[in-house]
């Protein structure tokens, strides 16, 4: 662990975003294992079997616009009481995952945190949003 802290330590400021890198390398491996869709939600159920299947808490998808899940007994907040959000891990975790089977279509953030006084951490899904190739298209000199 050492090794890795000083590795991200160089690339990453804050501890939420060292965190946010070591969980997107390891998202990045797990994401092999995962469907390639388009859809947030089917990727974001396949996660959760993950997540649940390998104990690291409870997952449990929200559906609704926009996509959210949420994390009960989460591993590295519960009972701690900062008032910070704290699972960057966990963003970069579901984050590599996403972008890497759906071609980079959203990505998840924290929004609420057992450590903030919440019961649950929650996370919600934010899409990209892209203008249609028309317009930013340009007309040739004769039409304008």
């Amino acid at each position: 662990m050492k090794a890795l802290k000083d590795f991200f330590g160089v690339r990453a400021s804050s501890k939420q975003a060292r965190l946010r890198a070591v969980g997107s390398e390891f998202g990045h491996m797990v994401a092999r294992n995962i469907s390639s869709s388009h859809d947030p939600q089917l990727v974001l159920g396949e996660i959760a079997s993950f997540w649940n299947d390998y104990g690291l808490g409870e997952m449990q998808i929200d559906k609704g616009d926009p996509t959210s899940f949420t994390l009960r007994n989460c591993f590295d907040c519960t009972g701690a009481e900062s008032g910070d959000l704290l699972c960057g891990f966990k963003e970069g975790f579901v984050n590599a995952i996403l972008n890497d089977r759906t071609g980079g279509i959203g990505s998840i953030e924290e929004v609420e945190c057992c450590a903030m006084g919440r019961e649950n951490c929650r996370f919600q899904f934010i899409a990209f949003h892209q203008e249609p190739q028309s317009a930013n298209r340009t007309l040739p000199m004769a039409q304008q």
